[in-house]
């Protein structure tokens, strides 16, 4: 059986760590931004009126352009 030291463990997790940063920037800065007033407005509507948001819940998702 390999045997695998930890020194060569660290590196790749750091790695593997720095790769799934560099995704999550990179889709951060390439999403739709126009989609952000909609998504404040939804998620102000779910916190102040739950029971109001079960029933418009389908007009928000109407107005989010995809991506």
């Amino acid at each position: 059986m390999i045997n695998l030291s930890w020194e060569l463990l660290y590196p790749v997790g750091a790695a593997l760590l720095g790769l799934a940063i560099v995704f999550g920037l990179l889709r951060y800065y390439r999403r739709d931004r126009r989609n952000d007033a909609v998504t404040e407005a939804a998620t102000r509507e779910e916190y102040q009126h739950p029971e109001r948001y079960e029933r418009t819940e389908d007009e928000f998702r109407d107005k989010v352009r995809p991506t």
